[in-house]
């Protein structure tokens, strides 16, 4: 909602707050991706609600499904600290408000639910913080968005504010979809190398 705000926002709807949200929601795929990728590559760490030595008493259902990913490290923790270091380009107010909601909404009822450790949360902001800041600092990236992605945008907006709204669906929906569909590949891809 936030980036959809600042898009239409009409006396700040400047190339230059465009140009920062857009170089926010690329940057955050190459987060997404880091952390996909660094959760696959290291060793499986269970989410501390399924750890014995804590003996936490699970008051919710048992998620299946998040009890087989790994919990460093959180993609949670990157995706939300990554949307929150790029608001402060667009507005040092809401960027801090952002990161307020990320730290009370986000991270402490995931620490509280078991579902992640502390280093993992940190992992991830770690991650995606440094990244998020090369791509909204990086006057190279935003040349290209400026000469390339703003002018298309103008020209065929149609189009661009289709893979817009597909962008920042999967970014709320945390990349389910996308999740889903890379899995099923995998498993087509797996399948025809055991033939």
């Amino acid at each position: 909602m936030v980036i959809w705000y600042f898009w239409f926002k009409s006396d700040i709807a400047t190339s230059n707050t465009r140009v920062q949200l857009l170089a926010t929601l690329i940057s955050v795929f190459f987060v997404m991706g880091i952390t996909f990728g660094i959760a696959s590559l290291v060793p499986f760490r269970p989410r501390p609600y399924l750890n014995p030595e804590i003996n936490y008493v699970f008051l919710a259902p048992l998620n299946l499904t998040l009890s087989k990913m790994s919990s460093f490290p959180s993609d949670h923790a990157a995706l939300f600290i990554s949307l929150s270091t790029g608001f402060f380009f667009v507005s040092k107010k809401v960027g801090l408000i952002a990161l307020l909601y990320t730290f009370f909404v986000i991270f402490v009822p995931r620490l509280y639910l078991g579902y992640h450790y502390p280093t993992d949360l940190l992992a991830g902001s770690l991650i995606a913080a440094p990244i998020t800041s090369f791509f909204n600092y990086s006057v190279a990236i935003k040349r290209v968005i400026s000469s390339r992605l703003i002018p298309f945008a103008d020209a065929y907006p149609g189009y661009f504010y289709c893979i817009f709204f597909l962008i920042t669906y999967q970014i709320t929906d945390l990349f389910w979809g996308s999740r889903e569909i890379l899995h099923f590949l995998r498993m087509l891809y797996m399948r025809d190398l055991q033939r």
